[in-house]
């Protein structure tokens, strides 16, 4: 995958944050036809904290039920640090990610919203 756009811009940096091997895959597949690179697609919430501190991607991608740590506790942690926009990616209630400060939110299963909010985010035009 290219590390550039079309017009020779570097594409925009994205990391995928779920437990579920099919899910990672599906957001992959996704964020990559909206112009990202993915970084990476972990399976626990430790990784993704570390991965976003070291490398500061544009997006992170993040189911709220997770081994060990939750999503909402990544939130929290990353709340005072700027530059990585968090899209909640899960099924289930989002009103604890709230409270952590989370603002972007996707059902799982609603891939046109998602494909929606990664342009969005990235600041690339929607074509209706």
């Amino acid at each position: 995958m290219s590390h550039f756009s079309n017009d020779g811009e570097p594409r925009p940096k994205a990391l995928v944050c779920d437990d579920d091997p099919m899910i990672r895959r599906l957001v992959r597949e996704v964020a990559e036809r909206c112009g990202y690179d993915i970084l990476a697609g972990v399976d626990n919430a430790v990784d993704a904290l570390s991965l976003v501190m070291e490398h500061r991607p544009e997006v992170l991608v993040l189911d709220l039920a997770l081994p060990g740590m939750g999503g909402e506790e990544v939130i929290a942690a990353l709340h005072d640090q700027p530059g990585t926009t968090v899209i909640v990616h899960s099924a289930h209630d989002p009103r604890f990610a709230v409270k952590a400060g989370a603002r972007t939110f996707v059902s799982k299963g609603n891939v046109a919203l998602l494909e929606k909010t990664l342009l969005k985010v990235r600041g690339a035009e929607i074509s209706a």
